[in-house]
């Protein structure tokens, strides 16, 4: 029986336990050719974010891996039991890291790939700052869902990534065999952590000096660490030292009062309800950072765990109003079919607009919500990785602020509260859901709002700031501003000053 294939209490402290990584075989790099290609590439001509890996000195490589891994429940005394046992799966890993070896950081970045369409965001938002730095980035195939299995099953192509893979390219991805029991993920998550680290030949990382593995993802794959965590598997997931696999966690967008930030511990388990104290996240000896839109925030009104810089337990919550989920993590708001895995599905025709669960999000005439989301992101990854390497704290935010049970809003219509962002300080524009009647596609009956951008008039804009140059001076000054307070890096900074004057100049002109 593995390390995790134990029993213990509900919430209580394991000792710590070397994570043995269960991976039995692990093929590849798994060559590529003009007929054979990596699934969610980071070079997709006509996608966006494309990304040139060599331009930057790095290379992606493809690994399968195959083993077996136990999927656990809840007995009714509330202890964690196995309950199925060494389930056979074949999954795979995608590798970019710098070509040259001696340019590695020490830093690894590992997400879980999302089940719907084995989407990648936390990528998406950060590959210019993971090669920036010399990172190795690590997406890592943790299967499917009940929703992309029923999606899937419906027809007439699948949603369950797993599936994906060989509907793209059956000849490729043939290895890949998820099973219907989902819940071997987090055994499976610790054990290729594990791989990773660990001195086997097998092991695609082996050589490098791994120093620091961060775990990042959003929806789907940030609730997977929420779980992976009060569930007790952070706490057993022990490297031979006794030192954790991971090192730090960003959840994002995903928050323990929406029902989707708990992922049930295996196929069988239904959701549970948000107000069931297991959704709690539990104090672990790693820092963790909670990253929520004001969509998470507003759909799940309950209290949220406070900030901490305890060894066990530090924590930090972020709360960003005016964005809608992972609708701006991309720089520019492209429409999500634009990313690589949608175009590449596309071109072999896969009905992407039309797809359940991925509709497209541009059927609104009116410019969408462009608070810079990815940005603020890459500030709370740079603040995580700060955490964990020097020991030095990230800075607290406020929350998102209540009013009559709605996030209040200012004068000018924009969120109270929240990260300090220069848009909502010295602002151009109003951010928030469409207040008029007359385009319903920009006022969607069900699912998701669409939050937009409503420009102030150019008189407005004169009566507040005079000058394009007054305004452009107060917007740099909060900008260097929330710098100084590691609200962002220097390079967004300055991408973030030169979009404001454009827009304003913009703005300021017109009639």
């Amino acid at each position: 029986m593995r390390a995790l294939a134990c029993i213990v209490a509900l919430g209580a402290l394991t000792a710590p336990v070397a994570a043995l990584a269960g991976v039995d075989k692990v093929d590849g790099p798994i060559p590529v050719t003009a007929d054979s290609q990596v699934y969610n590439t980071a070079w997709v001509p006509g996608a966006l974010p494309v990304v040139d890996l060599a331009a930057q000195g790095y290379v992606e490589q493809e690994y399968f891996l195959h083993g077996t891994a136990d999927a656990f429940k809840r007995d009714p005394s509330g202890a964690l039991a196995v309950l199925a046992k060494d389930v056979s799966y074949g999954t795979r890993i995608v590798v970019r890291r710098p070509k040259d070896a001696a340019k590695f950081s020490g830093v690894v970045h590992f997400e879980p790939i999302h089940p719907s369409q084995g989407g990648t965001s936390h990528w998406v938002a950060m590959s210019g700052y993971m090669m920036a730095h010399g990172d190795v980035y690590v997406a890592v195939g943790l299967g499917d869902d009940a929703p992309s299995r029923a999606i899937s099953a419906k027809g007439p192509v699948p949603t369950a990534q797993s599936q994906v893979l060989q509907w793209f390219e059956p000849q490729r991805y043939g290895a890949i065999q998820w099973p219907k029991e989902d819940g071997i993920r987090y055994q499976l998550m610790a054990d290729i952590g594990a791989l990773l680290r660990s001195d086997r030949a097998e092991n695609p990382l082996r050589g490098l000096d791994v120093r620091r593995m961060l775990v990042g993802g959003w929806s789907f794959t940030g609730s997977v660490q929420r779980t992976f965590i009060n569930e007790g598997f952070h706490d057993r997931a022990r490297l031979p030292n006794g030192k954790p696999v991971f090192d730090g966690y960003l959840i994002g967008i995903s928050s323990r009062w929406n029902g989707g930030g708990y992922i049930p511990l295996n196929s069988e388990e239904a959701v549970t309800r948000n107000d069931d104290p297991r959704r709690s996240l539990k104090p672990i000896d790693v820092p963790v950072i909670e990253f929520m839109t004001e969509f998470e925030v507003g759909t799940g009104p309950g209290p949220q765990l406070p900030d901490s810089d305890a060894e066990v337990g530090a924590h930090r919550l972020y709360q960003l109003g005016a964005v809608v989920h992972g609708a701006s993590m991309i720089d520019g708001n492209p429409p999500r079919e634009k990313r690589p895995n949608f175009v590449q599905l596309a071109a072999k025709g896969y009905p992407v607009g039309g797809a359940k669960g991925e509709e497209a999000l541009n059927t609104c005439s009116l410019p969408i919500s462009d608070v810079p989301h990815g940005a603020l992101a890459r500030a709370a990854v740079e603040n995580l990785r700060q955490w964990t390497e020097k020991g030095v704290a990230p800075p607290h935010a406020q929350p998102l602020a209540w009013e009559g049970g709605n996030i209040r809003r200012d004068a000018t219509g924009n969120p109270v509260g929240g990260l300090p962002v220069a848009e909502f300080k010295v602002p151009l524009a109003s951010y928030g859901p469409y207040k008029g009647t007359d385009l319903p596609a920009c006022t969607p009956a069900k699912g998701r709002p669409i939050f937009v951008r409503t420009n102030l008039d150019a008189a407005t804009l004169k009566g507040r700031y005079g000058t394009v140059h007054a305004f452009a001076k107060r917007y740099d000054a909060q900008v260097d501003a929330m710098v100084a307070q590691r609200w962002l890096l220097s390079e967004d900074a300055a991408m973030l000053k030169a979009k404001a004057r454009r827009d304003a100049e913009a703005q300021f002109a017109a009639k």
